[in-house]
């Protein structure tokens, strides 16, 4: 029977001296046919050559098909729905120009992915100082799964490239949490979802990707992210709920921001979370603890809320 092609669709944008580990990871990947993707988004080094480069050397050889693009619009979610937009086959996997993907991660999604509208897998984290660790991985709810640990995280993921059209695609409008965003909007489309408890992925922090930065040299952006998942919500049977967990991510962000010495935006946050009606006293009062607790470097206050 013929193999459905799947597409891999990375932006780039100053990782001349990265790219070429995640493009051997794909390579290295033993299902064909396999189409990569790879969006260059304004990068002001050598990313384009290299990538180039690399092409012309290994894509011929390892059976790759390659497609280089180009996308000026700033951000990660602008370069994604451009090469999105040139995914022809069934499958799109979406993932980031520094990371790895281990050599059976195509083979182990696709042996899964039957009448699935997306397939998830565990992914090992490698933070700045090289200690490892694994991303949180759960099977059950995928809509609280998502707004509590960010579940569908870029590269944890395969989907079906038209359930992806169907919900609109990355939202170029948020500048942080740009898959946590999208992840909601997933999982409030209710997809037939299929998980595989294996380690697929190495995802490797650096010093100047969001995730590597403080939260306070982004105050307000976050907080827009937010803004627009609550837009999202509305009418939804389950929006209490959801509102409920809205508030939890505000209040572990102001902890953040407190800890990170921004008093103020940490103090402004935590009245925005705690002044939403319908909250009883309890809540409130639970709230505040979850605050303190993080700010003082607690880690999991998701297991005491909701």
């Amino acid at each position: 029977m013929e193999r459905e092609e799947v597409s891999i669709v990375i932006p780039v944008r100053d990782r001349e001296t990265l790219v070429g580990r995640t493009l051997d990871s794909v390579a290295a990947q033993t299902w064909r046919p396999l189409h990569l993707i790879v969006v260059d988004n304004n990068s002001a080094d050598a990313s384009v050559r290299k990538v180039s480069e690399w092409a012309g050397a290994r894509a011929s050889d390892t059976g790759l098909r390659v497609t280089q693009l180009q996308e000026t619009r700033p951000g990660a979610s602008a370069a994604r729905n451009r090469g999105l937009e040139a995914v022809t086959g069934r499958y799109v996997i979406f993932f980031d120009s520094d990371d790895e993907m281990m050599p059976g991660l195509v083979e182990r999604a696709m042996a899964r992915v039957g009448d699935a509208d997306i397939v998830y897998w565990k992914a090992e984290l490698v933070g700045l100082d090289g200690r490892r660790s694994l991303k949180p991985f759960h099977t059950d709810s995928l809509l609280r799964r998502q707004f509590y640990n960010s579940m569908l995280a870029t590269q944890v993921y395969m989907a079906r490239a038209d359930f992806i059209r169907s919900i609109g695609g990355w939202e170029e409008r948020a500048a942080v949490w740009n898959d946590w965003e999208l992840g909601v909007r997933i999982a409030l489309a209710s997809p037939h979802s299929v998980a595989v408890p294996e380690v697929l992925v190495r995802i490797h922090a650096q010093a100047d990707s969001i995730t590597g930065r403080r939260f306070r040299d982004r105050r307000g952006e976050w907080e827009k992210t937010i803004a627009m998942v609550d837009s999202r919500i509305a009418g939804h049977p389950q929006k209490q709920l959801m509102e409920s967990m809205l508030d939890y991510r505000r209040v572990i962000l102001a902890a953040h921001y407190r800890r990170e010495g921004d008093r103020e935006g940490a103090r402004r946050l935590l009245a925005e979370a705690l002044r939403r009606k319908g909250l009883s006293l309890r809540e409130r009062i639970m709230l505040r603890l979850i605050y303190i607790y993080t700010a003082a470097g607690g880690r999991g206050a998701y297991y005491f809320w909701k």
